[in-house]
């Protein structure tokens, strides 16, 4: 029985290891850029409907809604729909209290 080389008639074994050892190259993706977009303006949307609460809750409260659908396009539902549902409650109360509190 012969013993079965690489090819080559001295027997040794050239192998490339180039490929594991050298660093991959990593591809950005746009999902994960898109992803990561979301929850930034997610979490603008939020602050801004948190804020609206306390102070100008019309202006704040209507710029967190916008930020909101901004971010449950870019795919970040959670946040942005926290952030809608924060903002309408803010506008809402604050155009119905007065209709409210004077009846």
């Amino acid at each position: 029985m012969r013993k079965r080389t690489h090819h080559l008639k001295s027997g040794k074994k050239q192998e490339e290891y180039a490929v594991e050892l050298a660093p991959q190259h990593m591809q950005r993706s746009a999902e994960g850029e898109r992803a990561n977009t979301g929850v930034v303006v997610g979490y603008i949307g939020l602050f801004l409907a948190l804020f609206s609460i306390a102070l100008y809750p019309i202006v704040f409260g209507s710029l967190s809604i916008l930020m909101g659908l901004l971010a449950v396009n870019y795919g970040s539902k959670t946040l942005g729909y926290t952030a809608i549902g924060f903002g309408a409650f803010s506008v809402l109360f604050s155009i119905l209290y007065p209709l409210l509190s004077s009846v």
